[in-house]
């Protein structure tokens, strides 16, 4: 674009295309849509911010209506770190893929995932029932 037509839009007010529908309500989201089967991904994250998960008590939350499963480091199989390289800078900030062992590094950390057919919370509040925390602090 030529530098004067630069100067015509530059820190003018410009009218939004998606703006009419977003502010009367009538955009669609990616979560608007559903499908036949769909699962949400609910996240169990850690409790403490340092040790090791010695048990994952899942069968609470495996028993839920909805749940259809819960995913963890021993039941996922390997999953393998990414790589950085040319395009993928920022991609990944964490080199350490979810679930590859049974350490806790910080608080919220995710120690499991849970496959629900409702959008909330009920699979991540029953996992670790019985032993939550779900990992011992280190060092004691």
């Amino acid at each position: 674009m030529p530098e004067s037509a630069q100067m015509l839009i530059i820190g003018k007010p410009q009218p939004r295309i998606d703006g009419p529908l977003k502010v009367s309500g009538g955009a669609m989201y990616a979560t608007d849509h559903h499908f036949p089967g769909l699962l949400y991904a609910v996240p169990v994250e850690a409790t403490i911010a340092n040790g090791k998960i010695e048990k994952l008590d899942i069968a609470a939350a495996e028993k839920m209506p909805g749940v259809q499963a819960i995913f963890h480091r021993a039941n996922i199989g390997k999953i393998f770190r990414s790589t950085p390289g040319q395009g993928f800078e920022g991609i990944c900030d964490e080199r350490r893929p979810p679930f590859a062992d049974d350490v806790i590094r910080y608080y919220g950390q995710y120690v499991a995932l849970a496959g629900d057919t409702q959008r909330g919370q009920r699979g991540r509040q029953h996992v670790g029932q019985g032993g939550f925390p779900v990992a011992d602090r280190a060092g004691g």
